[in-house]
This record gives structure tokens, C-alpha cells and sequence, in this order.
């Protein structure tokens, strides 16, 4: 006869069991949001090197990118 896992009984869903380990992970909620910040800050500066400029014809996140220089080599 195997154990079955204990049933929690609690209106949580995923999303926010997310957020309580991220608290607990990082120790207050400022921690943790200044952590989310910086991932998002990274990926938004890797975007050139993770999408192909051919493809998206530099229009994918015009604005957040640095100015393009016509004849500059890449």
C-alpha cells in the first residue's frame, strides 16, 4: 500500500505560491521586486543578441534600443 500525498486544503494558486517563494527567497518584497527589475532589465538589453535584427527589421522594441548607424557593422 503506497502513501498518498496530503491534499492542501488553500484558495492559493500557482501564481501566488510563485510569489511567496520569491519572498522567501530574496527576504522582503523590495528584495525580491528589485530582482524581478534587474532579470527584466537584462533580458531587454539582450534582445539584440537573442533576436535577429534581419527578422524583426529593428522594429521589435524601437525606443528601448540604441539608435541604429546606417553602414555600422555587426
Amino acid at each position: 500500500m503506497s502513501a498518498q500525498p496530503a491534499e492542501i486544503d488553500d484558495d492559493r494558486d500557482a501564481l501566488e505560491w510563485e510569489l511567496i517563494e520569491l519572498v522567501e527567497e530574496h527576504g522582503s518584497e523590495r528584495a525580491a521586486l528589485r530582482a524581478l527589475l534587474h532579470d527584466f532589465h537584462v533580458l531587454l538589453a539582450d534582445a539584440d543578441k537573442a533576436v535577429s535584427r534581419g527578422f524583426v527589421r529593428g522594429v521589435f522594441s524601437e525606443g528601448a534600443r540604441a539608435p541604429r548607424i546606417v553602414g555600422e557593422d555587426q
